[in-house]
C-alpha cells in the first residue's frame, strides 16, 4: 500500500485529542480543488501537499502564476542556508543584521516543524531524494522553454504515438496562428490545415520544421494538394504570402527569439528521470503578460493531455498536475480562453490514467463550476465576499446531502466564514462525513513571491536543477569549407582569429551594424554625434537579439579569414528580401538602444559633460568653475559694498553703523561663496536618445567570429 499524505490534523472539539489527518494518494485520481482567501492557508496547505506527494514519490507538474512555487526550492536545515535569502533592505531598515533575522527564521522554523514531529533529518531527506526545475518560459531567469519545439523539432513520438504527435503538433501550430492573431482553429482555419500539412511532411521526412523553412514552403509549397483541392485553390498564393510576411514579421521580433531555445516542450520527460529521485516541475508564468500566459499555458496544457492520453490504465495516483490560482482560466460558459479545453478535458478523462489535477484559486466565483464537479476532494478555506462562499456551498451541498450528512447550505456557510488561518473544511466523496483540517507546518520555507533575479540565484546555488545545454531555434548545418557569401549590400568582417590550431575552432557568423545619430537637447545646448557597432549572433536567419553586444570595427574589413577554417552557415539558404529587411530593422532597433547616452548636468553652474568625460573630470571642471564664480561673487559683492563702508569708515560716530554694514557685507558673501561651493554636488544624469530618422546606416555586416 502507497504511504498516505499527511497534511495535518483533525480539528479536534471539546478537548479531544487530535487525530493525524492523512490522505490516500489514489483519492487525488479524482482531482482537487483548494479555495481560500489571502491569508488563508492556501499556499501552505499546497505546498505541504507537494512535499507529501513527493515523499511519496509522485511527480508533480506545477503551474505557477504568482512565484510562490519555487519556495519548494528553500529546503534548509541550519541556519547559515537561510541567510542568503533574507532581505537585505528589509533587515536594514529595522537595525537588524541579516545574520539574526537568518537565525530567527531558522528558530521559527525548526520549532514549527518540531511540533509536527519533523525534524531537519526530514528536510534534508526530502531535498536530496527531488529534482526541482523551474522552467520559465520566454525569459532565461529560470530554465528557459521552446515552447514551439513539437514544430521546430522533430519528436520521438512520430514513432510511438502518431495521434499524440500531430496533436502537439496541432497545439504548436495553434499557438503560433495566435501570435500572428490569425485563426488557430486547427479544423476549420485554413492557415492551419496547411501549415500542419507543410509542417508534417517536414517531420516525417526526419527534418525539421523551422519557421524559416515553412516560411519558404509557403512562398514554393512543395506540396500539390491540400484534400481535394490544389494549394492554389486552397489557398491563393496572395494569401500565402500575407501569412508568410506575418510570420517573417514575428520572426524578426526581437523579443519573440527567447520563445525559440531552451528546454524542449516535453511533459513526458518532465514528469520522468533515470536516477532515482522524484520530479517536480515548476512551470513558472509569473513573468508573463495575460495573453501571452494563456498562450503559453493552453500549449502547455495540451501537450500534458497529450501524454496522459498515452499512459496506460491504473486507479492508482502515478502523477499530479497542481494549477496554482487558476482563476481567469477556467472561467464559466461562454468564456473560452486556450486552457479551458485541455484543462476539461483532463478534470474528464486523467482520472483513468492515473493522473490527477489540484487546482487552487482565491476566487472561486469565477470559475465554471459544471468542470469543477469532477473534483472529488475539496479544500475550503476562509472565503471573504458573501459571493464567494454561495458559489462554494452551493457545489458542497449536494455531495453532503447525498453522503447523508446533516449539515444544511447556512450551517455550512457559517463554518466556512468562522475558519480561522490554517484550516479547512474538507469534503472528500471516498469519506463518509466531512472535517475540519489543521495544515501541518511546510518544509519549505514560505518566504514569499520570487522574482526573475531570485529565480536566476537559485540556479546558480544549486537549489534547482540547472538547465542542460540551450537547444537553439533550429539545428546548425554542418561547418563548411569556406565563407557563405554576405547577403547583397553587406560586408564580411573579420576579427583576429586565436592561437589555436585551425582545426581546434570554426568561424560563427553574428549580424552586425555600423551606424551613428546626432544626440540633440536644445534647452541643455547639447549636441553631438555617437557611431555605434552592434553585432547579433545569427543562425538559420535568426537573430539571437538576447546576446547583441557591442564591438570595434575599425580595421576589421582589411583582415582575411584563416586558411583551412571552417565556417558555420548564417541561414539554411539565401535569406528572401522581406527577411533580410526585417533583420536589417532589428538591427537598427538595436542600434538606437545602443546609441543612448547618459550626459552629466549641473543646472546651478550651467555645464554638460561632454562625449569621452568622465565623472572625475567632470566633477574637477564644477569644481573649478564653482570656485571661479564664488571668486566672482566676492568681488562683485565687495565692490558693492565698498563705497558705503569708506564713508561709514571716516565718521569717528558711525562705528556701530560701520561694523554692521561690514558684518552685512561679509554674510553676503560667505552665503553666495557657500552657495556656489555646494553647486559641483548637486549633478545629475540626463539620458539622451537619438530620434528615429536620425539614425545613419554606414553598414550591414556579417562578423565571422572564431571560437
Amino acid at each position: 500500500m502507497s504511504r498516505p499524505l499527511s497534511l495535518g490534523r483533525m480539528r479536534a472539539e471539546n478537548g479531544a485529542e487530535p487525530v493525524p489527518f492523512e490522505l490516500p494518494p489514489h483519492h487525488l485520481v479524482t482531482h482537487g480543488v483548494v479555495v481560500g482567501m489571502t491569508g488563508s492557508g492556501k499556499t501552505g496547505l499546497s505546498i505541504g501537499l507537494i512535499e507529501e506527494a513527493a515523499r511519496s514519490r509522485i511527480p508533480v507538474l506545477l503551474i505557477d502564476i504568482k512565484g510562490d512555487l519555487p519556495n519548494l526550492a528553500l529546503l534548509f536545515d541550519d541556519a547559515a542556508a537561510y541567510a542568503p535569502w533574507v532581505d537585505e533592505d528589509a533587515a536594514r531598515r529595522k537595525g537588524r543584521k541579516v545574520e539574526e533575522v537568518a537565525s530567527e527564521i531558522a528558530t521559527q522554523w525548526r520549532e514549527g516543524l518540531a511540533s509536527w514531529g519533523l525534524s531537519a533529518a526530514d528536510v534534508a531527506a526530502l531535498r536530496s531524494s527531488i529534482a526541482l526545475r523551474v522552467i520559465t518560459p520566454g525569459t532565461t531567469s529560470g530554465e528557459p522553454l521552446h515552447v514551439l519545439s513539437p514544430l521546430e523539432h522533430r519528436s520521438d513520438l512520430w514513432e510511438v504515438d502518431e495521434e499524440g504527435a500531430r496533436e502537439a503538433l496541432s497545439a504548436a501550430i495553434s499557438l503560433l496562428l495566435r501570435m500572428v492573431k490569425r485563426d488557430p482553429d486547427p479544423a476549420r482555419g485554413r492557415e492551419h490545415v496547411l501549415l500542419a500539412h507543410l509542417a508534417e511532411k517536414r517531420l516525417r521526412a526526419g527534418e525539421t520544421a523551422g519557421l524559416e523553412a515553412l516560411v519558404l514552403d509557403l512562398q514554393t509549397p512543395p506540396i500539390e494538394r491540400v484534400g481535394a483541392l490544389s494549394v492554389d485553390e486552397f489557398m491563393p498564393p496572395r494569401e500565402r504570402a500575407a501569412l508568410a510576411t506575418d510570420l517573417n514579421a514575428l520572426i524578426a521580433s526581437p523579443t519573440f527569439a527567447s520563445w525559440r531555445k531552451g528546454a524542449p516542450l516535453d511533459v513526458g520527460a518532465w514528469m520522468s528521470r533515470d536516477d532515482d529521485r522524484v520530479p517536480l516541475t515548476i512551470l513558472s508564468v509569473a513573468h508573463l503578460e495575460d495573453e501571452e500566459r494563456m498562450l503559453v499555458l493552453g500549449l502547455v496544457l495540451e501537450q500534458t493531455l497529450s501524454w496522459v492520453r498515452g499512459l496506460s490504465g491504473t486507479t492508482d495516483l502515478r502523477a499530479l498536475v497542481f494549477f496554482d490560482e487558476v482563476f481567469g482560466f477556467l472561467p464559466p460558459h461562454p468564456h473560452n480562453p486556450p486552457t479551458k479545453r485541455p484543462l476539461l478535458s483532463l478534470l474528464k478523462q486523467a482520472r483513468a490514467f492515473g493522473v490527477g489535477c489540484l487546482l487552487a484559486t482565491q476566487n472561486p466565483i469565477d470559475l465554471d463550476y459544471k468542470a469543477l464537479s469532477n473534483a472529488g476532494l475539496w479544500f475550503v478555506g476562509r472565503l471573504q465576499t458573501d459571493a464567494d462562499r454561495e458559489r462554494v456551498v452551493e457545489g458542497l451541498i449536494g455531495s453532503e446531502v447525498n453522503a447523508g450528512n446533516a449539515l444544511d447550505a447556512g450551517e455550512l456557510s457559517a463554518i466556512i466564514k468562522g475558519l480561522p488561518p490554517r484550516t479547512f473544511f474538507v469534503r472528500n466523496v471516498h469519506s463518509k462525513s466531512s472535517t475540519l483540517l489543521e495544515t501541518r507546518w511546510t518544509m519549505s520555507w514560505l518566504r514569499g513571491p520570487m522574482t526573475r533575479k531570485e529565480l536566476k540565484k537559485l540556479q546558480t546555488a544549486g537549489l534547482v536543477e540547472r538547465p542542460a545545454v540551450e537547444q537553439a531555434a533550429a539545428p546548425r548545418a554542418a561547418a563548411r569549407a569556406d565563407a557563405p557569401p554576405p547577403p547583397e549590400g553587406w560586408r564580411a568582417l573579420y576579427p583576429h582569429p586565436p592561437a589555436a590550431p585551425v582545426d581546434a575552432w570554426s568561424y560563427h557568423p553574428s549580424a552586425a551594424i555600423v551606424a551613428r545619430a546626432e544626440l540633440v537637447d536644445a534647452r541643455l545646448g547639447v549636441r553631438f554625434t555617437r557611431e555605434v557597432s552592434v553585432m547579433v549572433p545569427i543562425a538559420s536567419g535568426t537573430l539571437d537579439l538576447d546576446r547583441a553586444t557591442t564591438f570595434e570595427h575599425e580595421g576589421l574589413d582589411k583582415n582575411r579569414p584563416v586558411p583551412g577554417a571552417r565556417f558555420l552557415p548564417y541561414a539554411d539558404a539565401a535569406i528572401p528580401a522581406r527577411a533580410l529587411r526585417s533583420i536589417e530593422k532589428a538591427l537598427k532597433e538595436q542600434a538606437m538602444v545602443a546609441l543612448r547616452t547618459s550626459v552629466m548636468v549641473n543646472d546651478e553652474l550651467e555645464l554638460v559633460s561632454q562625449p569621452g568625460e568622465t565623472p572625475q573630470m567632470f566633477a574637477t571642471r564644477c569644481t573649478a568653475q564653482a570656485q571661479s564664480l564664488a571668486q566672482r561673487a566676492r568681488s562683485e559683492l565687495v565692490a558693492k559694498h565698498d563705497g558705503k563702508l569708506r564713508k561709514l569708515a571716516a565718521d569717528p560716530k558711525k562705528v556701530a553703523a560701520y561694523n554692521e554694514a561690514l558684518a552685512k557685507r561679509n554674510q553676503e558673501v560667505h552665503a553666495a561663496e557657500s552657495a556656489l561651493l555646494r553647486a559641483p554636488a548637486e549633478t545629475r544624469t540626463k539620458e539622451l536618445a537619438p530620434k528615429k530618422d536620425a539614425l545613419v546606416v554606414e553598414s550591414f555586416a556579417i562578423v565571422w567570429v572564431a571560437g
